[in-house]
């Protein structure tokens, strides 16, 4: 059986970005199922705890009904070091739970924390984040990466970062590289570039 994964960050009982989530499911649904079945708050609002604090709702989901919903507090990973990896092949562009060409990269991190992943010559995303570089100036996005995630549209459409072609040769040019994803806001995990071992 098919099917994908949703993780939504909650803050305080109420989960951000919901509707960005719903059309991310709506439309795996519509590509892989030829299903347009609606999905609503209502269907979601049942999984969440509440809580004080942030909390991490992680559930799967396939054409028909989502399936082991948890929502337990969030304890963000520690990334200090990253180690670019090179795969031409490697594909995402939905959020399958079948992450096995991920942690097959990931395996190549050596005593690096996560992998910055190269598709041809151009930097896409970690294991688990997507990416953007300061250049001086403002916060760059690959304009490449394997999943273009709902943090990453959001950072987009409020002009927080901007997308642009990244080539690895180039990364010299940025100062700081953040990892950033539906838990995890641009800003939380900030490292030093001479912190991507190449």
């Amino acid at each position: 059986m098919c099917q994908f994964i949703e993780t939504i960050r909650v803050e305080n009982g109420l989960p951000f970005n919901l509707e960005a989530h719903l059309d991310r499911m709506r439309h795996t649904r519509a590509f892989f199922f030829n299903i347009a079945h609606p999905i609503s708050r209502a269907d979601i609002m049942p999984f969440v705890t509440p809580m004080d604090g942030i909390a991490k709702l992680r559930f799967l989901y396939d054409g028909t009904d989502i399936y082991e919903p948890t929502c337990t507090p969030y304890t963000p990973r520690q990334v200090h070091t990253l180690k670019a990896v090179e795969s031409n092949s490697v594909e995402y562009g939905f959020k399958h739970s079948d992450r096995h060409a991920l942690n097959q990269l990931l395996s190549l991190r050596g005593k690096c924390d996560d992998v910055l992943i190269v598709k041809n010559g151009h930097v896409t995303d970690t294991s688990f984040t997507n990416v953007a570089f300061f250049d001086g100036c403002q916060w760059v996005t690959p304009d490449t990466p394997l999943l273009a995630g709902t943090r990453r549209q959001h950072l987009l459409d409020t002009g927080k970062i901007e997308a642009r072609p990244i080539a690895i040769e180039n990364l010299s040019r940025y100062t700081h590289v953040a990892m950033f994803n539906a838990m995890i806001d641009l800003g939380e995990i900030v490292l030093p570039i001479e912190h991507v071992v190449l």
